[in-house]
C-alpha cells in the first residue's frame, strides 16, 4: 500500500517536473527518439508495479478483473461501452478510407489537438511507431491510474464515495497531462473520469485499455497539420512551374 502511494504520487509529481524540462530543452524533430522516451518509462513503471505485486504474492489478475463497485449500474454501462466502442470503430474505418471525411475532420482535429501537434507523427514509419506509443498509454496508463490508483482508493485509512473516487482520479489524471495546456488537462482530465468510472462499474480493466487505445490511436490515421501545409505547398510549387 505504502509503495505503492508512493509510486503513484512520484509518478502524480514528477511527470508534469519532467515533462516541463523536456518541452523546453527536447528534440521534438527526431519523432523515433520522442516516442522512444515516451515508451520506455511507462513500461518501466509497469514492471515496477508488477515486480511489487509479484513480491507480496498479490494476484496481478486482480488489477484487470474486480468485483463491480458499482453493480446496479454496471449492465447498463457494459451497453453504453459496446456502443461507444462500435461507434470509435465506424469512425476510425471512414476515416482510413474516405479521403473527404479526412478532410472534413482535418480542421477540427487540428482545433482539439493545438497543443500536441509536435508529437503527431507525419511518416509512415513513425505513424507505425506511433501505434504502440497508442498501446503504451493504453495499457500502462489504466494499469496505473485505474488498477493501481483503485487499490490506493480501497486502502486508505478513511472511506472514499465512489463518485470521489471518480472525481480524484480524474484531476490526478489530468495533472499528468500538464504539458498540453489548461485544455489538454480538461480533457484527459474528464477521460480519466470517465475510464475510471467504467472501471468500477464494469470491473474490467481491459475495457479502458481498449477504449484508451482506440482514443490514442486515432492520431496514428489522422492527417497531421504539418502534413497538411507540406501538401499545399508541393501544389503551389506545382502550379507555379506550370
Amino acid at each position: 500500500m505504502v509503495f505503492i502511494t508512493i509510486l503513484l504520487l512520484g509518478i502524480i509529481i514528477g511527470y508534469p517536473i519532467w515533462d516541463y524540462f523536456y518541452m523546453k530543452n527536447g528534440d521534438f524533430s527526431n519523432k523515433r527518439k520522442m516516442y522512444t522516451t515516451l515508451i520506455i518509462p511507462q513500461w518501466t513503471l509497469v514492471g515496477i508495479l508488477y515486480f511489487y505485486w509479484y513480491m507480496t504474492n498479490r494476484n496481478w489478475n486482480q488489477l484487470f478483473i474486480i468485483e463491480s463497485i458499482l453493480p446496479l449500474q454496471s449492465e447498463n454501462v457494459k451497453n453504453f461501452v459496446i456502443g461507444v466502442l462500435s461507434m470509435i470503430g465506424v469512425l476510425i474505418l471512414l476515416l482510413f478510407f474516405s479521403k473527404n471525411l479526412q478532410g472534413k475532420v482535418l480542421k477540427w482535429v487540428q482545433e482539439q489537438t493545438e497543443s500536441i501537434q509536435f508529437m503527431l507523427p507525419i511518416t509512415v514509419k513513425e505513424r507505425l511507431l506511433f501505434v504502440f506509443v497508442a498501446f503504451t498509454a493504453g495499457f500502462c496508463e489504466e494499469v496505473i491510474f485505474r488498477g493501481g490508483m483503485l487499490y490506493v482508493f480501497e486502502h486508505l485509512p478513511f472511506h472514499l464515495s465512489p463518485i470521489m473516487m471518480i472525481l480524484i482520479a480524474g484531476v490526478l489524471f489530468g495533472i499528468v497531462h500538464a504539458y498540453q495546456g489548461w485544455k489538454g488537462i480538461l480533457a484527459t482530465g474528464y477521460l480519466g473520469g470517465i475510464l475510471f468510472y467504467i472501471y468500477i462499474a464494469t470491473g474490467n480493466l481491459w475495457i479502458c485499455i481498449l477504449i484508451h487505445f482506440l482514443v490514442d490511436i486515432k492520431f496514428a490515421f489522422t492527417p497531421n497539420k504539418k502534413d497538411f501545409f507540406i501538401e499545399k505547398n508541393t501544389e503551389a510549387k506545382m502550379i507555379n512551374k506550370q
